[in-house]
């Protein structure tokens, strides 16, 4: 296996062309820390949807609840 010996002007390439891998990189960076901002964001709606809904699942169970006991209530008076 032969030894490749790296010449300035190889040097000056690969130079440049790191140079445009690491606006690459920037750019990935900064779209990966607004894809985790989203999330965040997403995770607290998220929340907010689960507690309105179990807010709903409550209310439904009380009314149910309260028809009931009105429903048993007003048969025991009437007799």
């Amino acid at each position: 296996m032969t030894t490749e010996r790296w010449t300035d002007e190889m040097l000056d390439k690969l130079a440049d062309e790191l140079k445009g891998t690491q606006h690459l990189v920037e750019q990935n960076a900064e779209a990966i820390r607004d894809l985790r901002q989203e999330s965040k964001e997403q995770g607290i709606r998220f929340s907010a949807y689960q507690q309105a809904s179990q807010w709903v699942v409550n209310l439904a169970f009380g009314l149910l609840a309260t028809a009931n006991i009105t429903t048993i209530v007003s048969a025991v008076v009437r007799r």
